[in-house]
């Protein structure tokens, strides 16, 4: 059975959604009615990479292009009870950092990166469900797309994965792991003055059959998180809050920001692990007539995120982080300096000593039209430090080394 279209429905089609567009601010934004709206994204992050030597066995590559981001995005509301959204980024095959084939990747194809459902039934209790961010701490929270050091969070940039796996710490997939399928329970009482976040998330790291205290265990539970953030309206700052949960870096002098933040998170990992975390972060930007500073800090505890000898032991994460933007147009674009200096430790990694890594990273900034259009050069210097550099030294891998990079961002 054939269905005939006439080409005047067609037309009218056409019509009513280029006037929807156009009725918006944003040319990407679906407006039903007042509660039912659709926004359309389409991000991308373009670098050029020049890596230091990493060693004499691995064949890296001393420039390199990079396609590091490729998404499409919408958030949008169905009515004034329900929103929701979804983020998806296009598969490349890049290198790893220390030069080798990234695994795991396919040729081609597009993967799932966030998606939920928001439901508002109250300023004071929301919930969110979906493939989501955990709520522990502000890293954990970072927005991919709202950040003032253009290269890749430490999960990446541990280029020789001392901390990734090489020492069986994989501290990615525990302490900093960022998203899960899971269930958030939030709100913002005291008008904003106090916000608060309780997850449930699925723990895939604990995947071992194990025997602990003279019985057999394949447990598989959940991850319960807390996190409570505290901004003091009363002094003329503005709370923080995005429709999926993020946090930027910086909001360009928008508005005036001083958040404090404080995290939990348990699950039961690897061969009986009880690893707890405990996280504390603040976050400052005010602006100062043309020149907006910004100020971050985070501490993450990580209780029992390996094993060595058959004990228990833990790991840290902390990072400080500024930005000093000049909010004047100089020639197209408004510039600003950041810089970020992050370190992570694992306890007794190898040979009896703790595993040490510090990254200092340097950006010089260019907003053209602020995150949709932005340019960054930047430097990122990486130490390993007591048992990671001993361990480097024996698989004669460099344990010190300095990129550079240039890295251009549009979100339309």
């Amino acid at each position: 059975m054939k269905m005939k279209v006439s080409l005047w429905k067609v037309l009218s089609i056409a019509v009513a959604l280029v006037l929807s567009c156009a009725v918006t601010s944003d040319a990407f934004k679906v407006q039903v009615d007042e509660d039912t709206w659709a926004d359309f994204a389409v991000r991308g992050q373009l670098s050029y990479k020049n890596f230091d030597k990493r060693s004499d066995v691995i064949d890296y590559r001393k420039n390199y292009f990079e396609l590091t981001e490729a998404e499409f995005y919408v958030k949008g509301q169905i009515n004034d009870l329900i929103q929701f959204f979804t983020q998806w980024e296009c598969v490349y095959k890049p290198l790893k950092l220390n030069g080798t084939d990234q695994s795991g990747y396919k040729k081609d194809g597009v993967v799932m990166k966030e998606t939920g459902m928001n439901f508002l039934f109250a300023p004071e209790f929301k919930v969110r469900f979906g493939r989501i961010r955990i709520p522990v701490s502000r890293y954990h929270q970072r927005s991919d797309y709202g950040k003032i050091i253009a290269t890749d969070y430490f999960y990446r940039y541990d280029v020789h994965e001392v901390f990734k796996g090489a020492l069986d710490l994989n501290v990615n997939k525990t302490a900093l792991n960022i998203r899960e399928p899971g269930v958030v329970f939030y709100g913002d009482p005291v008008d904003g003055m106090l916000r608060y976040h309780i997850g449930l998330f699925n723990q895939p790291h604990n995947e071992s059959h194990y025997e602990k205290d003279g019985e057999d265990h394949n447990y598989k539970g959940l991850r319960y998180t807390a996190r409570l953030a505290f901004t003091p309206t009363m002094l003329g700052f503005k709370p923080e809050s995005s429709l999926k949960g993020t946090r930027k870096d910086s909001y360009l002098g928008k508005k005036d920001i001083l958040t404090i933040g404080a995290g939990y998170s348990m699950e039961e990992i690897y061969e009986g692990l009880d690893n707890e975390l405990y996280a504390v972060d603040a976050f400052f930007e005010k602006k100062f007539g043309s020149v907006v500073p910004n100020l971050g800090f985070g501490y993450i505890e990580a209780k029992e995120t390996h094993r060595i000898d058959d004990k228990a032991q833990d790991s840290a994460f902390w990072f400080v982080q500024g930005q000093l933007l000049y909010d004047k147009v100089v020639g197209i674009g408004k510039p600003a300096i950041g810089a970020k200096f992050e370190r992570m430790e694992s306890d007794k990694a190898y040979d009896n000593k703790d595993a040490k890594s510090d990254r200092l990273s340097v950006a010089l900034n260019y907003y053209f039209k602020g995150y949709s259009a932005w340019i960054s050069l930047g430097l990122d210097n990486v130490k390993y430090k007591d048992g990671a550099k001993d361990y480097l030294v024996a698989e004669n891998k460099e344990d010190s080394f300095t990129d550079y990079s240039l890295t251009l961002q549009f979100v339309f």
